[in-house]
Order: C-alpha cells, then sequence, then structure tokens
C-alpha cells in the first residue's frame, strides 16, 4: 500500500492503493465519489468515464497511481458552484437523455469532452 495524491474536482485529495487498484475503484472506494460506475468490466461502455489532465479517459483502465498528482473532474465537480446542474447536466434531463440513468454520468463527461474539441459538432 502507498500513498496517491491528486486534484479531484479541484481539491487536493490523498488515499492509500495498493499498486493495482484502479481509478475508478478509488473514486468510488476510497474518495467516496459514486458517480464514476463500472458497468461492463472490459472498457467497453463507458460509464466510468472522467477527466485526467482535460482528457476523458476510461477510470476503469487506468490505475489510481497513475493518476497520482493529477487533475482529475468527475461528474461530481460538472455541477455549477451553487449545487445546480451544468448546461450539459440540464441538457441531458430536459432531453431526456437519462433511461436508467446508470452510463449517464460517462456520457455526460464524453459529451462535455467532446464539447471542449468541437463546440459544434
Amino acid at each position: 500500500m502507498f500513498m496517491v495524491e491528486m486534484f479531484v474536482n479541484g481539491v487536493l485529495r490523498s488515499g492509500s492503493v495498493e499498486g493495482r487498484t484502479l481509478l475508478s475503484s478509488f473514486l468510488r472506494d476510497e474518495l467516496q465519489l459514486t458517480g464514476t460506475h463500472v458497468g461492463c468490466d472490459t472498457s467497453q461502455c463507458g460509464a466510468c468515464v472522467v477527466h485526467v489532465n482535460g482528457e476523458a479517459v476510461k477510470a476503469c483502465t487506468m490505475l489510481a497511481a497513475e493518476a497520482a498528482g493529477a487533475e482529475v473532474a468527475t461528474v461530481e465537480g460538472m455541477a455549477n458552484a451553487d449545487g445546480s446542474l451544468s448546461v450539459i447536466q440540464q441538457a441531458f434531463q430536459d432531453h431526456h437523455g437519462l433511461q436508467c440513468g446508470f452510463c449517464t454520468p460517462g456520457m455526460v463527461m464524453s459529451a462535455a469532452a467532446l464539447l471542449k474539441e468541437n463546440p459544434k459538432p
């Protein structure tokens, strides 16, 4: 076990991990940020997408140790400062993009990455 530190949603966070601990597990189990979901265990579905240093990453394929020192953004960090939904989150709600909701956090994070790269896709 060793300590890792990273900025998660703008806040320096740390925790103890094994070398094989996935970023998704660290976020969910150690930091209690359960918005990052693991849906398939094969890196196919994208329910676990977070942003690491501004890039969309499947958190189930990255070790927590690889994110040490990085800026990590999760769906919990997408909300506005007052707690209201971000424009992207609100659009998913307004246009019924939720379905059961399990993979929605990954879709929101993927949409945010797409719009950052291409504001008018």
